[in-house]
């Protein structure tokens, strides 16, 4: 009974750090859905307001293809300045925490100078993440484009 230990206080601790790390995952992947349907819903609004547009690219030989690639172009580099956008935003944040704790923090053992890390991949994989949600979310829109009748569209629009 000598190896038991008396405090458990630092399992009781993990495990509360785990719990939140949990619920914190949980918010992500909530607010990654939501995410998913405000890009589809934002395409799908795009592609009905240029209804007459698309339809006109179609009857003057635009194909299905090349309706798919607009619209997932488009959102490419729309995902890809947000995602480029959003980890310039993280970085600042970032030095911002770090100067408001060399301001506020005592000195202690083996402080480091930054509590952040951003090496290149991180920025690559932000920006590719956010391009790759933009352009799934606009797959379902881009299929609809990609399948709208010239002659419809044209007379809808007259």
């Amino acid at each position: 009974h000598a190896l038991v230990p008396k405090d458990t206080r630092a399992r009781d601790v993990s495990v509360l750090i785990s719990g939140v790390l949990a619920l914190l995952v949980l918010v992500a992947a909530v607010i990654l859905v939501v995410a998913a349907l405000n890009i589809a819903h934002t395409f799908r609004v795009l592609v009905a307001e240029r209804r007459p547009e698309i339809g006109l690219y179609r009857a003057l030989g635009a194909r299905a293809a090349d309706m798919r690639a607009w619209l997932l172009g488009l959102a490419l580099v729309v995902g890809s300045i947000a995602g480029a956008v959003g980890a310039a935003a993280a970085w600042l944040a970032a030095r911002l925490a770090d100067w408001r704790a060399a301001v506020d923090l005592p000195d202690f053992p083996f402080k480091p100078e930054t509590f952040f890390a951003f090496p290149w991949w991180l920025w690559l994989l932000a920006i590719g993440f956010a391009s790759g949600f933009a352009m799934l979310g606009a797959l379902g829109p881009a299929l609809r484009a990609a399948r709208t009748d010239p002659a419809l569209a044209l007379s809808r629009s007259a």
